[in-house]
């Protein structure tokens, strides 16, 4: 088997911020009241910037010890800014809308569109972990298969799944979605599109949760904690790693603090696994090579110039 890990330079191919850039700009929203939450929040940022110098990461851990409003709000923030580069803000009905941010389009990515094609000329049996929010996975593989263009559909891995949502706020589906494609998606750091409620996770079409403000996602603090509606999708992805023969892992720099994802890597990966790192820092693929001791470690290109080299390494 085929694991596809997908990690925050995957998406930034697609404009997605790095953790790094969450608070360099400011995203525009449609309503005054979300325009006032970006603006405390950047301001809150700048203050506390200017006084400690941290990174995002810290500023965020900072926030989440103090379990106030601002910690709220900045997880919205974050929520917000990364659902925000899945679709735009358009007129509808008189009133700006954020539309387009459905699930169920293809990435505009060419890059991506690139890899996934390439990806299942050569394969079949493939698994995707990602620590990412966004959707560009589920949008890349498609809600559903694709025969004649030999894309294979996504699931969150337990098959066929109806999504909640419909109508507003993308006006894009009258009737329900369905996730039911055949290749599972392991969202460890939970999704834009995800909320929970009485402890269960809801999944949505679109990025409604990250609007509203209750997006189900762990903030990319410096000390992650699993929340228990994780838990489940944490040991699906363990369990895939055991039978993977090949780990393609894109644009994860495997950061000293991300404790969890690398324990997961570390006590899964079977010592017979082949992992390629595509990245355009050769260096990181060394920090692969010590967390995964007699486990071959290539390094590769970046996207997109790996991807060339993609077809050669799977043949």
């Amino acid at each position: 088997m085929i694991t596809v890990f997908a990690g925050a330079g995957f998406s930034r191919l697609a404009g997605v911020p790095l953790a790094s850039q969450l608070f360099d700009s400011e995203p525009e929203v449609d309503r005054i009241s979300r325009q006032r939450l970006v603006e405390r929040v950047v301001q809150r940022w700048l203050d506390w910037q200017a006084t400690e110098n941290g990174t995002p990461e810290q500023y965020l851990a900072f926030l989440e010890k103090q379990t106030s409003r601002e910690w709220l709000d900045a997880v919205w923030f974050v929520s917000l800014r990364i659902a925000l580069e899945m679709g735009r803000v358009e007129v509808v009905g008189m009133q700006p809308t954020v539309t387009r941010h459905n699930i169920d389009r293809t990435t505009g990515v060419a890059a991506h569109e690139q890899f996934w094609h390439t990806l299942f000329r050569m394969a079949d049996d493939v698994t995707v972990i990602t620590t990412n929010y966004d959707i560009l996975c589920e949008r890349g593989l498609r809600i559903k298969p694709r025969p004649r263009i030999r894309l294979p559909g996504f699931n969150y891995g337990s098959g066929r799944e109806i999504l909640a949502g419909g109508g507003y706020p993308s006006y894009s589906h009258i009737v329900k979605v369905a996730c039911e494609g055949r290749v599972p998606v392991y969202k460890l750091h939970g999704s834009v599109s995800w909320s929970v409620k009485d402890g269960s996770l809801i999944k949505y079409h679109d990025c409604r949760p990250a609007i509203r403000g209750d997006a189900a996602i762990i903030a990319p603090v410096t000390n992650k904690a699993i929340p228990a509606v994780f838990k489940s999708i944490w040991q699906s992805a363990g369990l895939a790693l055991r039978t993977t023969s090949t780990l393609l892992v894109v644009g994860y720099s495997l950061p000293e603090y991300d404790v969890a994802v690398r324990d997961l890597l570390k006590h899964n990966l079977g010592p017979h696994a082949q992992v390629h790192v595509f990245d355009p820092q050769p260096t990181i693929a060394e920090r692969y090579k010590v967390l995964l001791p007699g486990i071959v470690v290539t390094a590769q290109l970046g996207f997109p110039e790996g991807i060339e080299h993609l077809a050669r390494l799977l043949g």
